[in-house]
C-alpha cells in the first residue's frame, strides 16, 4: 500500500511538472505579443515582471473592450435615420377593416323573424352578444347560464341571419376616382369584432383575379378610396398587416352610424429596412418581419395580430376554450360555460400591461413589426346625408384621402452586423495581444493535439521520491508530429 501510494504521488507531481513545462513551452514559442519574453530565462527577472504587469494589463483591457463590443452588438445594433430621398417613392396606402354595427331596429326585425314577435325580449340581448361578441355576453351570464333563457349554440346560423354580407353593407367604390367592384377587394376576415371586410391587407388572399394596387407616388398623386356605407359601421385604419382588435387605438377607430357621411385625411411616414436587418437576430433588433410568424390565430405577424394570440392563449388556458370568432386550429369553441367564464374575466382579458406594471391585465410581450408605418390623422369631418342626394340616397358617403405625399420616412440601418462583430473583435485582440487566428490554432495545437504520455520508468524511481524529468513526448498518431 505504500509503495502504492507513493507512486501516485509521483505521478500526480510528474504530471504538475509536466504541465506547468507545457505552459513554459507555450509561452517561449508562442506568436502572442510579449508571453516568450516572460519565459525567457536569459532576462533580468525586473524585465520579465514588466512584461507580466504588461501582459495582465493587456489581457484586462481586451476583456473589457470585449464586453463592450458584446453588448453594443447586443443592444445597438439597429439605428433610425431620416431619409428625405423623396422624389422616386411609391407610398402604400393604409389598411381600411370595415365592420357592421349593431343596429337596434334591424335586430329587432331579425330576433322577430327568426323567433317569433311572442318570444321572450332577451332573447334579443343573446343574439346581439353573439352576432357583435366583443369579448364578453352578458346575457350568457345573466339570463343563459340561469336557465332563463333556451339559447342555441349554433353561432354560425346567428351570425348569417344576423351579420350583412360585404355587397348589403357597402357599394360605390372608387380608387382615385376609378370604380371597381367593392366586394372583390374587400375581403372577408375574422377578427374579435366579428367577420369584417378589409382592403389591401396582407391577411386576405384573393382567389381570381389581383388585388387593386394602391400606391401613391408623383406620377399618381395622393391616393384616394371612397365608397357608400349602407349600414351603420365601425371603420379602422391600420397598416397592411395589421388588424382590427378590442385594443385599437381610439384614435384610428371611427364610428359611423347610417345617413352621416365622412372625410379624414391622414399622412403616413414609412419605414424602410436595411436588407441586412433580417440576418440580425430578433432580439437584437426588437422586431418581426411579416413572414417571420409565430402565432396560431393568423397566417401573418404584427403587433395587433400577437395581442389577438395572447388573448387567444389566455382564453384558453383559463376557460379551455377559445370564442367562436378567435379560434385556435384544434381547439374547443366555447359554449354557454365558457363564454361565461371569459365574461367574468375579460376585464382581464381586455386590459394589457407590462411585467413591472402592478394592475390587472394580460401580459403579451408583443414587439412591433419592422414594416408598420406612423400614420397622423390630420382632419376628421362629418355631415348630414341629404336624402334627395342620388349618389349617396343609399347610406353614407365615405372617403379616406393621403393629404400629401410624404418627403421624409425613416431607415431603419443595421450598424453592426455579425461581420462588424468579427472585425471588432479581431480587431481588439490584434491590438491589444497582437493575436491572429493562427495564435488561437496555436493554442489547441499546445493543448490539445500535442499531447505526452507519462514515462514508464516512473514507477523505478518511486523510493527515491525524485520527479523524473523527461522530455515532453508527443504520443498523436498523426504524420506531420513525428
Amino acid at each position: 500500500m505504500g509503495i502504492l501510494a507513493d507512486t501516485n504521488e509521483v505521478v500526480k507531481m510528474y504530471h504538475c511538472t509536466t504541465t506547468m513545462r507545457r505552459i513554459w513551452t507555450y509561452f517561449s514559442n508562442s506568436t502572442i505579443h510579449g508571453f516568450n519574453y516572460i519565459a525567457d530565462k536569459r532576462r533580468h527577472w525586473t524585465e520579465r515582471v514588466f512584461w507580466v504587469l504588461t501582459c495582465f494589463i493587456s489581457c484586462l483591457a481586451t476583456r473589457l473592450y470585449l464586453q463592450a463590443t458584446w453588448y453594443a452588438y447586443n443592444n445597438n445594433a439597429v439605428s433610425f435615420v431620416t431619409d428625405t430621398t423623396y422624389l422616386d417613392w411609391n407610398t402604400s396606402f393604409l389598411s381600411l377593416s370595415i365592420c357592421e354595427q349593431e343596429s337596434p331596429d334591424k335586430l329587432y326585425d331579425l330576433a322577430s323573424k327568426m323567433y317569433g314577435s311572442d318570444r321572450d325580449l332577451n332573447i334579443d340581448f343573446y343574439l346581439r352578444d353573439i352576432a357583435f361578441y366583443d369579448g364578453a355576453c352578458y346575457s350568457c351570464v345573466t339570463h343563459c347560464q340561469k336557465g332563463a333563457l333556451n339559447c342555441t349554440t349554433d353561432y354560425d346560423q346567428i351570425i348569417r341571419e344576423i351579420r350583412s354580407e360585404c355587397k348589403d353593407l357597402i357599394g360605390n367604390c372608387y380608387w382615385n376616382n376609378e370604380p371597381f367592384e367593392c366586394c372583390d377587394q374587400f375581403l372577408p376576415i375574422t377578427t374579435e369584432n366579428g367577420v369584417c371586410f378589409i382592403i389591401n391587407s396582407l391577411h386576405t388572399v384573393k382567389e381570381d383575379g389581383e388585388k387593386l394596387k394602391m400606391i401613391s407616388n408623383r406620377k399618381l398623386g395622393p391616393g384616394s378610396l371612397a365608397f357608400t356605407a349602407y349600414e351603420s359601421i365601425k371603420l379602422f385604419i391600420h397598416s397592411p398587416e395589421d388588424l382590427p382588435c378590442v385594443n385599437h387605438p381610439q384614435e384610428e377607430k371611427f364610428l359611423l352610424s347610417w345617413g352621416v357621411s365622412f372625410l379624414m385625411k391622414y399622412q403616413i411616414k414609412e419605414i424602410e429596412n436595411d436588407p441586412l436587418l433580417k440576418q440580425v437576430d430578433i432580439k437584437q433588433r426588437n422586431c418581426r418581419f411579416p413572414d417571420e410568424n409565430n402565432l396560431k390565430v393568423y397566417n401573418v405577424y404584427s403587433n395587433s395580430a400577437c395581442i389577438v394570440n395572447c388573448r387567444a392563449e389566455a382564453q384558453l388556458r383559463i376557460c379551455n376554450c377559445t370564442p367562436h370568432y378567435l379560434k385556435i386550429p384544434g381547439t374547443p369553441v366555447c359554449g354557454i360555460e365558457g363564454l361565461g367564464c371569459i365574461t367574468e374575466h375579460s376585464e382581464y382579458f381586455r386590459a394589457l400591461k407590462t411585467n413591472d406594471f402592478n394592475k390587472l391585465g394580460l401580459v403579451c410581450n408583443c414587439i412591433s413589426s419592422c414594416t408598420e408605418p406612423e400614420y397622423n390623422v390630420l382632419s376628421k369631418e362629418n355631415w348630414v346625408v341629404k336624402q334627395d342626394n342620388e349618389d349617396i340616397k343609399y347610406g353614407s358617403k365615405v372617403i379616406i384621402a393621403l393629404d400629401r405625399l410624404p418627403n421624409e420616412r425613416l431607415k431603419r440601418n443595421v450598424v453592426r452586423s455579425r461581420m462588424d462583430l468579427i472585425v471588432s473583435i479581431g480587431g481588439t485582440l490584434g491590438l491589444f495581444l497582437g493575436v491572429s487566428l493562427l495564435s488561437i490554432v496555436e493554442i489547441v495545437y499546445f493543448f490539445v493535439v500535442w499531447t505526452h504520455k507519462t514515462p514508464q520508468s516512473i514507477t523505478n524511481n518511486v523510493k527515491s521520491k525524485k520527479p523524473v524529468h523527461r522530455p515532453i513526448q508527443n504520443i498523436n498518431n498523426l504524420p506531420f508530429l513525428h
